[in-house]
């Protein structure tokens, strides 16, 4: 990792909400290059961490910094440049998937017009399909918020269940991306309640219980907690 300032730090964050802890004390870094796995039931505080990361939530205690400048320090606290997939994919369902990925590329200008449609063709959409995103499937909204979240190349990834809805291939699909964004130095956060899927493209995975960060996660370390090595059940 060399002397490079870290992507994302964590540093002594809690959250609370209407006096009951959600997040207690999280210290976490990643560096850019690095997947890292957030693994937990639902309730447990994953997705809260990655809300605080991409600004969406302010901690009750401790700093929160993406590419080395304390959110606090930014206009509006939201990091810019970030990638982010939350369960569900915000998008506008009266619109077609093409619309909704041009309409998000036109705010930054970061990629053409053919590499919006070029990536709805690498998650397996079709850009000519004028059909609403409304009437999709979970599995085609899940396959488009994943192209929305990877097609600016951004630096940080936040991704919330990016598995979700989605069938075998597309599993297979969501793990060469992640390798593909790794290997071009992004730093991933990925949180989910699948423990094997989750291994699979991590470079650490840990355990959230109860708001609070565990040791790192295997399946042989799985196994003797007792946890399902496929899924984390509420």
């Amino acid at each position: 990792m060399g002397t490079a300032e870290p992507a994302i730090v964590l540093a002594g964050v809690s959250k609370r909400y209407q006096g009951r802890a959600v997040v207690s004390d999280i210290h976490l870094t990643v560096h850019s290059g690095e997947v890292v796995g957030l693994i937990g039931p639902n309730g447990c505080g994953k997705t809260t961490v990655l809300r605080m990361v991409a600004g969406l939530v302010q901690p009750s205690k401790g700093t929160v910094a993406v590419g080395g400048v304390p959110l606090t320090d930014l206009p509006g606290g939201v990091p810019a440049g970030l990638g982010i997939l939350f369960d569900p994919p915000g998008l506008l369902p009266h619109l077609s998937g093409l619309t909704n990925l041009s309409m998000l590329a036109a705010l930054r200008q970061v990629i053409s017009a053919s590499e919006v449609r070029q990536w709805m063709q690498r998650v397996g959409l079709d850009p000519a399909d004028r059909k609403r995103v409304g009437l999709y499937s979970q599995g085609m909204v899940q396959r488009l918020g994943i192209a929305q979240a990877l097609m600016e190349a951004p630096a940080v990834l936040l991704l919330d269940e990016p598995t979700n809805a989605l069938d075998p291939s597309g599993v297979a699909l969501v793990a060469h991306l992640i390798q593909e964004q790794q290997e071009r130095g992004a730093a991933i956060l990925v949180a989910s309640h699948y423990l094997e899927e989750v291994s699979r493209v991590s470079t650490r995975v840990l355990k959230i219980a109860e708001g609070r960060l565990m040791p790192a996660v295997g399946e042989d370390l799985a196994r003797e907690q007792g946890v399902d090595a496929r899924r984390v059940d509420p």
